[in-house]
């Protein structure tokens, strides 16, 4: 369970990435380190040999949110991949809340794939613990390269108990953000599962927090600086062909990458859906948001067009936690969404049509694909929300 620091007024939530040597953990880091904002980051600590190999772990911590007095922050570790550093990996596994396995695409390096996450399960088990009921996520790496392995297959090898997946190409930071969402957001949704067993201790839970409310996408998507990301390479490690093993002198930046033809992204991995460019969608509802917000709605709207409806409900619950957190200043002036159906109460919306929008979210988030009539109420009921925010604060 996550940690307590009584006397920083912090929740600090441990995050382990995990995976077989070169795959590109370190490079996931680094990417995490340079594109955040130096307010909400701490200092990158990296034990590496001298050929850049991780030696120890890497550690970074972020500072997540703030809830009245209290400090979420999240502690991201990495363990060395290769097969001689067990003993490490065990003591870095210790106490996680959470595991990212970084997956390298590649096709000569499936075995070192399975390797490694049965490395993952003997630890655990010594431990006492198993995957299936730890929070995690898996990063299908290095989608840039040419003779990888479809996500189909990397799901059907690795992904045993249907966790997140998300494809990234670390060297250039794609997913890597969508990826940290998703297991932050299971460790936040299993801390909140044991809350109510500290409680029957008689001592008052120190947060009772929900994924959903408090606005935990948005919380991580703003962690991004809006300043241009500094390449990993530029830390000390390589990023590019050895850590992360991108092609070297490939272009450092984000940039558009397109899988290979027989690679299509899991059905999970909705957040990663691209939103059309105004070329592409003439007709659009996005001018009726904030700006900040377009993209999203450009997404659900392909989504919807694309008759994908988890991907437009997971866009959906993203407008919707940006309009709730922004309607909880009517309510104490939080920033976050700490009781959001006393926000929907104040707006004006209808309650059964926000609890039918959380029941769809959370089939999403169970990976059930909800029928089409409901992903366009989702879309409906996010804009007239957004509508109604604004006759709240700016008036008719």
């Amino acid at each position: 369970m996550a940690s307590i620091n009584r006397l920083k007024r912090e929740l600090l939530f441990k995050l382990v990435f995990y995976g077989p040597g070169l795959g590109g953990k370190t490079t996931t880091l680094q990417h995490v380190h340079s594109a955040t904002k130096p307010e909400s980051r701490g200092n990158m600590v990296s034990l590496a040999t001298e050929t850049d190999r991780t030696l120890y772990f890497d550690f970074l911590p972020v500072k997540l949110l703030k809830l009245g007095d209290l400090t979420v922050k999240l502690q991201l570790y990495t363990v060395p991949g290769q097969v001689y550093y067990g003993a490490t990996r065990k003591l870095v596994l210790n106490g996680a809340d959470g595991v990212v396995f970084v997956a390298d695409s590649q096709s000569a390096r499936l075995d070192a794939n399975v390797e490694s996450l049965d490395d993952l399960n003997s630890n655990l088990a010594e431990q006492g613990r198993k995957l299936s009921h730890l929070p995690h996520a898996f990063q299908w790496n290095k989608r840039d390269l040419l003779d990888v392995v479809t996500t189909e297959e990397l799901d059907r090898r690795l992904n045993l108990f249907g966790a997140p997946a998300v494809s990234t190409v670390a060297t250039d930071g794609t997913g890597v953000f969508d990826v940290l969402e998703r297991v932050t957001r299971l460790v936040v949704e299993g801390y909140r599962a044991e809350v109510p067993a500290s409680a029957g201790k008689g001592e008052r839970p120190p947060l009772f927090l929900d994924a959903e409310e408090v606005g935990l996408a948005n919380a991580i998507r703003e962690l991004a600086d809006s300043r241009p990301a500094v390449s990993p390479s530029t830390g000390g490690r390589r990023a590019l062909g050895a850590s992360a093993g991108g092609s070297p002198g490939a272009p450092a930046g984000p940039q558009h990458v397109s899988p290979a033809p027989a690679d299509r992204p899991p059905r999970h991995d909705h957040a990663t859906t691209p939103a059309p460019s105004d070329a592409q969608g003439p007709f659009s509802l996005a001018e009726l948001w904030p700006s900040a917000d377009r993209d999203a709605v450009r997404r659900a709207e392909a989504a919807l067009a694309g008759r994908d409806p988890s991907g437009a409900v997971a866009a959906c619950e993203d407008l919707l936690s940006r309009v709730l957190a922004a309607g909880s200043l009517l309510v104490g002036g939080q920033t976050q969404a700490r009781d959001p159906a006393l926000v929907v109460v104040l707006l004006g919306l209808d309650g059964a049509r926000y609890l039918a929008f959380r029941g769809a979210a959370r089939a999403v988030r169970a990976k059930r694909d909800p029928p089409m009539p409901e992903a366009f109420a989702c879309y409906a009921f996010a804009l007239e929300a957004r509508r109604a925010l604004d006759r709240v604060t700016k008036g008719p």
